[in-house]
């Protein structure tokens, strides 16, 4: 292994840890505009969230909440986009960079979602340093996002590297292990627990090569 590629969200921290944050943002906004106790309006964001996804999550709020300025939804998207999120890497995510950099293993991140939404993600976590390169694949286009293969093209061309020595380790089967399969790299999936388990779509390709439940388990005794 000469380069070891990683996705972000439920891989290298707890995304649900952003969003709550990003509610908690939300809810303390209307809670002071419109007199409205915060926990309730949080909970009930999450409870939108948990039945019917992350669509219109702010549109369906108002309505619940009985509030008739729609023009507000497009502030409360940006207010979320923009919160200072609170998270923290996962435990075993420095020991295993540290590791990786003992053994000469170059590193990458290769990250979908708003570009300004991952930096912030990326600031808050204190990580740039770890990597030796970043991309943010919406900076490149939407169209490049996961599961095209073009940021991991980009990514080994810039580490030097053949996919054939390199390993991309995510979380998410229905489009992070695609590219990577398909160029020849090995594929790690990492499912740290039931909440952050998502079904492997059926067809060629989808599923990582192994899958493990920390970074560690995989890292610390491939050699």
């Amino acid at each position: 292994m000469t380069a070891a590629l990683f996705d972000l969200d439920d891989t290298l921290y707890r995304e649900m840890d952003y969003v709550e944050g990003g509610f908690r943002a939300v809810a303390e906004f209307l809670g002071g505009r419109y007199g409205l106790k915060e926990e309730t309006v949080l909970d009930k964001t999450m409870s939108i969230l948990h039945t019917s996804g992350r669509g219109k999550i702010f549109d369906k709020l108002i309505e619940l909440l009985g509030i008739s300025n729609e023009e507000i939804v497009r502030y409360l998207i940006y207010m979320y986009r923009t919160h200072k999120p609170a998270i923290s890497v996962y435990e075993d995510v420095i020991p295993v960079f540290e590791h990786l950099r003992s053994v000469g293993v170059k590193t990458g991140l290769i990250t979908d979602g708003m570009a300004i939404v991952q930096q912030n993600k990326v600031s808050a976590l204190g990580i740039a340093g770890l990597f030796d390169v970043i991309i943010y694949t919406d900076a490149i286009g939407a169209e490049y996002w996961k599961p095209s293969p073009v940021a991991f093209k980009m990514a080994l061309n810039i580490l030097n590297t053949p996919a054939c020595e390199s390993v991309y380790v995510g979380d998410d089967p229905s489009k992070d292990f695609i590219a990577p399969n398909a160029l020849g790299m090995k594929t790690v999936r990492i499912i740290r627990d039931s909440d952050t388990h998502k079904q492997t779509p059926e067809g060629q390709g989808f599923a990582a090569q192994t899958i493990h439940n920390s970074l560690s388990e995989y890292f610390m005794v491939v050699p």
